[in-house]
């Protein structure tokens, strides 16, 4: 029998179908297979079972029986009489088929032996046989329910009578049933074959075997009949389905099995019709669709709004064989629908016709309202179009129907189909019209989007092009094949170039002409040509010369490609680095600086520290207390520069603490000038102004940018010149400033001054030292009060100020008080007390002009 998958398939054709699941008739194998696994292992319990119990049964009776046949000879102990009724004895109890009688004597000795057609054969393995049984009889004395013992195992039980079964010569088992003679000293055993004893228990066994072997030869056939009958029509339904969803067309034969399938009452015919009637409805259903992709291939073969709208009416007298259509389009500047193309229509009635928007019997604005196409199958008889039926008439046409078209970023629109007879469209022309209108309205709406973002586009394109023309890094894009594609402003800059100059080079050329200026033009070619070709570095620096300047460009080189990772161009991105480089110059001035600050105080203290540790030098007093305060002194002045550089961090980080209160500005520069009195020897000169108000400051922070003024003033000046530390107020802002007569600041440094890390590299300030962050410090103090640190030249020496403004009207004007400036120690301006600066040898000389003859 053929119970094979039948496919019709030809192997190519069978690839493109996905891969099956499992198969059903191995499913319904396996499952009955299963089942009868199951049923078979409960089948043999229960024969089990039910064997056990008949066996205990049919032993009990062999002990009955053989307990009456002891009764009988103990109440007549005449051997030979029981021998004689012996045999309608066990013929009355059923037992006399194949049983051996014999009765034992105390020692075991045979005393009477009867068999009943079962005659022993007289041989010595019989004979060893029939020994053993007796001497086990011996040792049986009571009844053990299915109690199996070999004959050579010798146990003794503790009852008086009992069964066991044995295996003769010839292998066949004999069940053993003793019993005691009551009254005497003798043993009654009965023995009978066990095919004898048990038969109706085989006869079951058999029976039960019979019945599976039944069962399973029907539950095979009952599966081939349904393979047969239902899975193989079932995988032929499948296979059909699956060539009309893969192949698509059915050849004759395979249509013939189906038409047969088809023909049978059950629900595998009701299926096959199903699977004909899909199949011819799908292909009408592609008919259609293969018609409407090429309607609307052709109507999105174009994006300008025109020429789409010109082939939506073309394919729509194709589509639906109508002689006039036309598109009605919202004219947002009259408010009113109005004919935007036409086919087949009077150039009056495109003229005339004008729709309101809320005009309610229009089918155009009913089809917009609903979104859906609405028919009008007879003019002469639709109530609805009563209003419009002169015009129909006047143009000559008898049925309409609107297709709205759903836009969101084109106009709304309504494709309008014109019939000179009555016409009905059915359902499935409606369907056709809704989805040819929404390939329109795709098509209208791309159009539309396309216009809307090329302009987009353009617009981005010119802010792009502001953001890179407006960069003040060099920019220059190429194409593969090297043509220049775009260069920036800047970069025309560097090259002193025009853009249509630029565009005329190469970008081998352009890259040639900006090497004229690099100091060693070999080493950049070399470099360009490693990074262009992938072998070296693409961001490297070059350095530039020229216009008496020096300054440093970045070239980064990098590819350009599209979204697959193409490359389509490279670029070149040109920065000036030149502040940087002279950043990365400041910091390590800074770090040299700040290492031999910090190493100059520790080699102080670990100097004096030593010394005071000798113990071999006993010092006095004075001089340790001398040592200690230089020590003291040191690290005072370590402190001072690691909160320098704290300070200095904080302000870089934005992490700066202003906590202001109303206070004398005044108060600020005395407590400024305490600070540092010592060292000024004499050579302030204060002019504190009266009239300045109070101000929101913080107190310690301004002080130390003013004291940092002082400082650097000192630092600078020649000795015996004076510091001249003034305040002032006027346009609404407090003004301190310090002068110096010392070597002045370039012009041309005046900007870079206040910048952190940055120092005058001259002699000068390399014989000073410092570490070059107090005027860096205080301007990031003043700038946290809103102020401005300044500086210009006096000629001779330099002015520093310091500028806060002052919001008059809420600030009243005073001073605090002053705190013991009348003592002589610390009293600055006093003409009695004998400060500094009264001792000073030029306190008599103009500021303005310093007596020269009493430099040093």
């Amino acid at each position: 029998m053929n119970i094979g998958r039948q496919n019709s398939l030809t192997p190519i054709e069978s690839q493109t179908i996905p891969a099956k699941g499992e198969d059903l008739r191995l499913r319904l194998l396996r499952l009955y297979l299963l089942f009868a696994a199951v049923l078979l292992v409960g089948i043999v319990l229960l024969v089990w079972l039910a064997s056990s119990r008949l066996q205990a049964k049919w032993t009990a009776a062999e002990q009955t029986l053989t307990a009456n046949l002891a009764a009988r000879l103990s109440q007549s102990p005449d051997l030979d009489d029981f021998a004689n009724n012996l045999d309608v004895w066990l013929a009355l109890a059923g037992a006399d088929e194949s049983a051996i009688v014999t009765v034992l004597g105390a020692n075991g000795q045979e005393l009477l032996r009867r068999e009943q057609n079962a005659a022993l054969p007289d041989d010595v393995n019989w004979s060893a046989w029939q020994w053993r049984v007796y001497k086990q009889a011996q040792n049986y004395r009571s009844p053990i329910t299915d109690y199996r013992l070999p004959a050579t195992d010798y146990r003794p039980p503790a009852t008086d009578s009992g069964s066991f079964i044995t295996t003769d010569p010839d292998l066949n088992n004999w069940l053993h049933t003793v019993t005691a003679v009551p009254g005497t000293e003798w043993q009654l055993l009965l023995q009978r074959p066990t095919d004898v004893v048990f038969a109706p228990l085989q006869l079951l066994r058999w029976g039960v075997l019979v019945a599976l072997l039944v069962y399973l030869v029907g539950g095979l056939f009952s599966w081939w009949a349904l393979s047969r009958q239902v899975i193989q029509p079932i995988e032929r339904l499948e296979s059909y389905s699956g060539i009309t969803r893969w192949r698509g067309d059915v050849r004759p034969e395979e249509q013939a099995e189906m038409d047969h399938l088809a023909q049978r009452p059950d629900q595998i015919g009701a299926l096959a019709r199903s699977l004909v009637m899909m199949k011819e409805e799908t292909e009408k259903r592609f008919r259609e669709l293969a018609t409407l992709l090429e309607t609307s291939r052709v109507v999105a073969s174009s994006l300008d709004e025109a020429q789409v709208i010109d082939n939506i009416l073309n394919q729509v007298q194709t589509l639906f064989e109508v002689e006039r259509t036309a598109v009605v389009a919202l004219d947002k500047r009259a408010g009113v629908f109005r004919i935007r193309a036409s086919r087949g229509i009077s150039a009056s009635y495109v003229q005339q016709l004008r729709i309101a928007p809320s005009e309610p019997n229009s089918p155009s604005m009913r089809a917009l309202r609903n979104q859906t196409p609405i028919q009008v199958a007879n003019t002469e008889t639709d109530l609805a179009f009563v209003n419009l039926r002169p015009r129909a008439r006047t143009e000559g046409f008898r049925s309409v129907l609107a297709i709205p078209l759903k836009t969101q970023y084109a106009p709304p629109a309504v494709l309008l189909l014109y019939k000179d007879a009555p016409y009905r469209y059915g359902y499935s022309e409606l369907e056709l019209a809704s989805s040819f209108g929404h390939h329109a309205s795709i098509a209208m709406e791309n159009a539309a989007l396309f216009a809307l973002t090329d302009e987009r586009l353009q617009e981005q394109t010119r802010r792009l092009e502001a953001i890179v023309e407006s960069l003040s890094d060099g920019l220059i894009l190429e194409g593969t094949d090297g043509r220049i594609l775009f260069c920036n402003q800047q970069i025309l800059r560097w090259l002193h170039l025009s853009r249509g100059q630029a565009r005329q080079k190469s970008s081998a050329e352009l890259l040639e002409h900006l090497l004229t200026a690099v100091d060693d033009p070999t080493q950049a070619r070399e470099l360009l040509t490693a990074g262009l070709s992938g072998a070296g570095p693409r961001t490297f620096d070059l350095p530039f010369s020229g216009n008496g300047r020096q300054w440093d460009l970045r070239l980064h080189l990098f590819d350009v490609t599209d979204a697959d990772g193409e490359l389509i161009g490279r670029g070149q991105l040109w920065q000036d680095v030149t502040k940087d480089k002279e950043l990365d110059r400041m910091k390590s001035a800074l770090l040299s600086t700040v290492s031999h600050e910090l190493r100059t105080p520790l080699a102080t203290i670990k100097g004096y520290a030593s010394t005071l540790l000798a113990e071999d030098v006993a010092w006095d007093e004075a001089s340790q207390r001398e040592f200690l305060q230089t020590i003291s002194q040191e690290t005072d002045r370590l402190a001072a520069l690691v909160k320098n550089l704290l300070d200095m961090s904080r302000i870089e980080a934005g992490l700066l603490d202003i906590r202001r209160e109303p206070y004398a500005v005044n108060e600020v520069a005395r407590q400024a000038v305490r600070g540092i009195r010592p060292s000024l020897n004499g050579r302030l000169q204060l002019d504190l102004a009266d009239d300045l108000p109070l101000v929101p400051l913080d107190v310690p922070r301004l002080e130390t940018a003013v004291r940092n003024l002082l400082e650097n003033a000192l630092k600078y000046s020649p000795p015996y010149y004076p510091i001249e530390l003034r305040t002032q107020f006027e346009a609404n802002a407090v003004t301190i400033t310090v002068r110096d007569y010392g070597p002045g600041v370039p012009e041309d440094l005046h900007d870079k001054l206040f910048d952190r890390f940055y120092r005058v590299d001259n002699s000068l300030t390399r014989r000073i030292g410092g570490t070059g962050l107090g005027l860096a410090i205080s301007k990031g103090f003043v700038a946290a009060h809103g102020g401005q640190v300044w500086v210009k030249s006096a000629h001779p020496g330099a002015i520093f100020g310091i500028t806060l403004p002052v919001e008059i009207g809420e600030l009243e004007i005073g001073e605090l008080e002053i705190r013991d400036w009348e003592s002589p120690s610390t009293n600055l301006q006093s003409p009695t007390s004998q400060s500094p600066i009264s001792q000073s040898p030029i306190s008599q000389s103009p500021i303005s002009q310093p007596p020269i003859s009493n430099l040093p």
